[in-house]
């Protein structure tokens, strides 16, 4: 039995190290929170396809390793596992190049999630990129939906990147799709506009609530978050790390607000009645996990559960 189910992409991000060769490292947007919230406390499965390769090896040993349940992330003989090269700008900030054309994700079918483990959950998240291309698009789709329909909670990272959405016809318009299927959705600052199409963040924020979402959050980097509802909203100053990596800190964020709300007990019902304290100790949370997964390379090395 798992609380959070995370559904999409579990790929090897290629990180160069101080002498520009390239290690792989277990990531995957989605398997990163599967890994952070399990990291923290919280029964996680993830769902998800690999290829049987090396690197579909690494990322099941990974998952298996850090307590995630992987009897839904099967492997393909379609297509190999999906590498992703990561590239930094100053500041630490990865720009992403992928190898995937199709990626071993991409195979992901509805009937690969099992009706067992979606019953179970009280939580479902999900990202953007398995919503390019089919059939990884109606899987997701469908464990979504019937997670909602049982009453838990859906989660959503649109977690876009343009290098892999200029080759997958749709990909902003499935991105945007995908806000009516979320009661909580993490974005960062310039995320939200585009997937929005608003040029300021106060009109930007309305469009979400007009499309259902209850929870916004909007990272915001070394400068903290914010966390509203329709009714309040709080703002969380960042903290300061030596930052090493900040490959995945959005994904870590996402765990630790996740985990909060299940720590809690709140679901789908209660997010409209969060008040401005409430909002500020999950985003305070959240942040404080996601500045310490900046304080190694690798997207997941760092997760900590704070004291």
């Amino acid at each position: 039995m798992s609380d959070l189910i995370t559904c999409g992409e579990c790929l090897v991000d290629m990180v160069p190290d101080e002498d520009g060769c390239f290690c792989p490292h277990p990531g995957g947007a989605p398997a990163n929170v599967a890994v952070a919230a399990a990291r923290l406390g919280t029964r996680s499965a993830f769902v998800g396809k690999r290829g049987a390769d090396h690197f579909g090896d690494l990322l099941l040993a990974h998952l298996r390793d850090n307590g995630v349940d992987t009897r839904a992330f099967t492997t393909t003989d379609e297509a190999m596992t999906a590498l992703a090269i990561i590239q930094y700008r100053s500041g630490q900030v990865p720009e992403f190049a992928f190898y995937r054309n199709p990626g071993a994700d991409e195979r992901l079918r509805p009937d690969d999630l099992p009706a067992d483990l979606l019953a179970s959950a009280r939580a479902f998240h999900f990202g953007s990129i398995s919503l390019y291309s089919e059939p990884a698009a109606a899987a997701t789709r469908a464990g979504a939906d019937a997670v909602r329909a049982a009453g838990g909670l859906v989660s959503y990272d649109p977690n876009l990147r343009p290098a892999l959405m200029a080759t997958r016809p749709g990909a902003l318009e499935a991105a945007r799709a995908a806000l009516g299927r979320a009661d909580v959705v993490k974005t960062s600052a310039e995320e939200l506009l585009e997937l929005t199409d608003c040029a300021q963040e106060a009109p930007a924020l309305a469009a979400l609530f007009e499309r259902g979402v209850a929870l916004a959050a909007i990272t915001r980097g070394p400068d903290g978050a914010t966390l509203a509802t329709p009714a309040a909203r709080a703002d969380i100053p960042g903290e300061a790390v030596a930052v090493v990596d900040t490959t995945g800190a959005g994904d870590a964020f996402t765990a630790g607000l996740l985990t909060g709300l299940l720590e809690r007990g709140l679901g789908p019902v209660d997010l409209a009645n969060l008040t401005e304290t409430d909002l500020t100790a999950l985003g305070r949370w959240a942040n404080r996990i996601a500045a310490a997964s900046t304080t190694r390379a690798g997207a997941s090395a760092g997760l900590i559960r704070p004291d």
